[in-house]
């Protein structure tokens, strides 16, 4: 009796063994897309390369530029402009401080021969000071007053010339001083302007920063840059992009914000090759809501997409993308539903 209650009751364990196992939930993650969206691609390296910063140099007029697509490499010349301007500023102050490097010359030797000859006068006047005071001296034996008194006299005369002559003489030398430092800061100020237009005239010709492919910048209407154009300061005039680093700028409806979140799963599929599927992740979000353009009002914020895998010899900047950003829901279901399946 015993052996049959012991038979029953594991049977009982196992029948509820099964019961449990048949209504244990396996996690299946799907996908679904909740926001379409446009966008294009980018580099998230570019070089921009504009007009160089010269004083006094607002407007510059290209006189060569690479072809746009082609590929560059680090120091390879990108951009030139028009320094004609430049190279006659410094034909004139070249010719400026030539003439203000004989000058400086020319007071140095004009202050050391002026000098020279105060000196002279100096130690003449000293001879004579000394010759007037021995004279002087050798008079107190002389019975008549009269002639010591003149000797007297000259001796004084003599000794104010030469402490005249000393005074100017230091006067001299400073007045030189300021003179020579004048002519030297005057050669110096030119000297350094001169060097300003020659560091300018190499900037006109803008060399590569780094290695990549060459993409005109457009402006505010649209227009690329060509040989020729004038341009003014700050203008954007092509960038330099690197391939292996792309990304894609997508432009996301005001409608769908609240939908969107940094990190969400996201597919990509550029225009010119809508056979394949790129995937990614949003990188980040704007912060900021603006109109789509003047002919599109429609209000939009920006976001960024990290791709998982990119092509660089596919992949090139600027080119279209439609994009579908994935919502991940998870659903739980019968292990035994997920058998069946």
């Amino acid at each position: 009796m015993k052996k049959l209650c012991c038979l029953v009751l594991a049977t009982l364990l196992l029948a509820c063994e099964a019961d449990q196992s048949t209504n244990q939930k396996a996690k299946i993650e799907s996908s679904n897309v909740i926001v379409e969206a446009s966008g294009e691609l980018a580099s998230s390296d570019t070089a921009i390369v504009g007009p160089p910063a010269v004083k006094g140099q607002w407007q510059y007029k290209i006189t060569f530029i690479a072809p746009e697509g082609s590929q560059a490499k680090k120091g390879q010349p990108l951009v030139s402009f028009d320094s004609s301007q430049l190279q006659q500023k410094l034909q004139v102050k070249q010719s400026e401080l030539k003439t203000a490097q004989k000058t400086f010359e020319n007071t140095k030797l004009t202050n050391e021969s002026s000098l020279e000859k105060q000196k002279l006068d100096l130690a003449e006047a000293k001879m004579n000071q000394e010759k007037a005071k021995r004279k002087w001296e050798q008079s107190d034996g002389l019975e008549s007053s009269l002639e010591t008194r003149k000797l007297s006299i000259q001796f004084l005369i003599a000794e104010n010339e030469f402490k005249r002559l000393k005074r100017t003489v230091a006067k001299t030398i400073e007045t030189n001083k300021v003179k020579t430092a004048v002519a030297k800061s005057n050669v110096e100020r030119l000297q350094s302007e001169v060097n300003q237009l020659q560091a300018g005239i190499g900037r006109m010709t803008v060399m590569a920063p780094k290695d990549g492919i060459i993409i005109y910048k457009s402006d505010h209407q649209g227009k690329k840059v060509s040989n020729g154009d004038n341009i003014w300061m700050g203008r954007q005039v092509l960038g330099l992009p690197s391939l292996d680093k792309m990304i894609v700028k997508a432009k996301i409806l005001e409608a769908d914000a609240g939908k969107v979140s940094v990190g969400q799963k996201v597919e990509v599929v550029l225009d010119a090759v809508p056979e394949r599927v790129f995937k990614g992740k949003i990188s980040e979000l704007g912060r900021v809501f603006r109109r789509k353009s003047r002919e599109q009002p429609n209000i939009i914020f920006d976001a960024k997409i990290a791709l998982d895998k990119a092509d660089a010899e596919l992949m090139r900047p600027g080119m279209a993308a439609r994009i579908k950003i994935l919502n991940q829901v998870v659903e739980e279901i019968a292990s035994s539903e997920v058998a069946v399946n």
